[in-house]
C-alpha cells in the first residue's frame, strides 16, 4: 500500500478546513479533492479524490492519521482503487501539501525516490496549479 510517514504531528482539524482542492496537475494525469471528513477524535482525516489518467476517472480515498512517530499518509484500504503512478503522485502530494499544518518531513515510506523527489522539489508534484 503506497504511504508517506511524516515526523510531525498535522494539525488535522486545521488541514480539514483549509487543504486546498486543486485541481492539480500530476504529469499526464490531473486531480482534484472532493471531500474532505474529519474524524470526531480529530485524529483522523479522510480526503476523498478523483484523478483522471488517460481519461478514466479513478477514486482513491486517502487516509491521514496521527501515530506515535508522526503523520501517516496512505490509501484507504476500505475503498478499492487501482494504484497508477498518478493515485502514487497523489499520495505523495498529499504529504507534501501537509507541511504548512505542521506534519514535518518524510520520516519513511516505499514510494519510487522520483514520486518522493515531488514533494521536496519545489513545484514538481502539483505544478500548475489552477
Amino acid at each position: 500500500m503506497p504511504h508517506v510517514i511524516l515526523s510531525g504531528k498535522a494539525d488535522l482539524a486545521k488541514a480539514w478546513q483549509e487543504f486546498p482542492q486543486g485541481p492539480f496537475r500530476l504529469g499526464n494525469a490531473v486531480a482534484r479533492v472532493e471531500g474532505r471528513f474529519l474524524s470526531s477524535s480529530r485524529r483522523e482525516l479522510l480526503l476523498e479524490a478523483v484523478v483522471v489518467e488517460f481519461g478514466r476517472p479513478l477514486h482513491p480515498v486517502i487516509l491521514v492519521s496521527h501515530r506515535q512517530e508522526g503523520t501517516a499518509v496512505h490509501l484507504w484500504d476500505v475503498v478499492r482503487v487501482e494504484r497508477t503512478e498518478a493515485v502514487k503522485a497523489f499520495v505523495a502530494l498529499v504529504a507534501r501539501e501537509l507541511v504548512p499544518f505542521g506534519a514535518g518531513q518524510v520520516r519513511t515510506t516505499n514510494l519510487k525516490p522520483e514520486v518522493l523527489s515531488g514533494i521536496s522539489a519545489a513545484g514538481a508534484v502539483g505544478e500548475g496549479r489552477e
